[in-house]
């Protein structure tokens, strides 16, 4: 326990993503019959304990996809494959279309301002420009079905509900644009004279989970390689060949030659895990956005950060869309 905060007990689940919450639901998961109704697909016979309390997809091996079915749409499967083991990073194509792109970036347009950063302790006195030079815009997903479609697809996908779920940060990054390596996470030993940071964070027990990062357009062409481009997510400490138990320790943060680069493609996501399945924080999850290569081109993408614990943006389309996902327990 800390000071302001309890820290999430164990948590079970199938290996579908489906909680696990009453010994009835344990029992019928052990008979075959529990393993969960629409997008969680059944056939699940396994119950995964997670120490953190909240799910993660299980990575296997690099290359690995689970399958689900009808999350995009009725009757189509969509493929979570696991890019990295270390940190853990999945990506999944084709899970927005592109009216769902271009409206996300309409919408956010008129509002874009230049980006601001969180600084440590350490960093005081820093302008923001020295880490960051996108611009964002924190769009709200409320009394907007196209967005409250998207929120419930996010919920559904990771398995997190909604209601712990900031708004979506739109992000634009035009030539030679960039944000250096950095944490999701916020580690309260950095903000140690951040009162307000501290009680956010409950101290430790509550931080931001998992990203779900969208692209929203191409830089390429199709046949162009993507590298030409640029504007790729850097995890700089992933592990590789070189290095199989992760990389070593960072000093350029603006570096994106080392680890795993993922690069834009309109309509991916990618998902990674800022915190490890324990609970704690993860290290190797530093990652930054790389500059945009084409004088001409600018790369469109979004943030969708997903706590461990319940955050306050919270509607009652919000509220529905938790409900739903939280009736699928067994």
């Amino acid at each position: 326990r800390t000071p302001s905060g309890q820290y999430q007990p164990a948590a079970l689940f199938t290996d579908r993503g489906v909680r696990v919450v009453s010994v009835e639901g344990l029992l019928s998961l052990a008979s075959g019959s529990g393993a969960g109704t629409g997008h969680y697909g059944g056939g699940a016979a396994r119950a995964l304990l997670l120490e953190g309390g909240q799910w993660l997809w299980p990575p296997v091996e690099v290359g690995h996809a689970h399958e689900l079915t009808d999350l995009v749409a009725p009757g189509v499967v969509t493929r979570v494959v696991t890019l990295s083991l270390k940190p853990l990073v999945v990506e999944v194509e084709n899970f927005l279309d592109g009216g769902e792109n271009g409206h996300i970036i309409e919408r956010a347009k008129p509002h874009m301002a230049k980006s601001g950063v969180a600084l440590k302790d350490a960093d005081k006195g820093k302008a923001a420009k020295e880490f960051r030079t996108s611009s964002q815009y924190f769009l709200p997903t409320t009394r907007d079905p196209t967005l409250e479609k998207i929120d419930r697809r996010v919920s559904w996908l990771t398995r997190i509900p909604i209601s712990h779920a900031e708004y979506i940060q739109v992000l634009k990054y035009n030539h030679l644009e960039h944000y250096s390596a950095h944490h999701d996470y916020f580690d309260p030993a950095a903000y140690a004279s951040n009162q307000q940071m501290l009680r956010s964070v409950e101290h430790g027990a509550k931080n931001r989970l998992a990203t779900v990062f969208f692209y929203l357009n191409s830089l390429v062409g199709e046949g162009e390689a993507p590298e030409s481009g640029g504007g790729q997510t850097n995890f700089p400490r992933a592990a590789t060949a070189a290095y199989p138990d992760g990389g070593p320790p960072v000093h350029d943060y603006f570096d994106c030659s080392r680890g795993l680069s993922v690069y834009p493609q309109e309509g991916k996501i990618i998902i990674f895990y800022s915190m490890l399945p324990n609970g704690e924080m993860d290290d190797y999850s530093l990652h930054g956005g790389c500059d945009v290569l084409f004088s001409n081109a600018t790369k469109w993408s979004a943030n969708f950060w997903l706590w461990n614990k319940p955050y306050h943006f919270v509607d009652p389309a919000r509220r529905r869309a938790t409900k739903e996902l939280t009736e699928e327990w067994i």
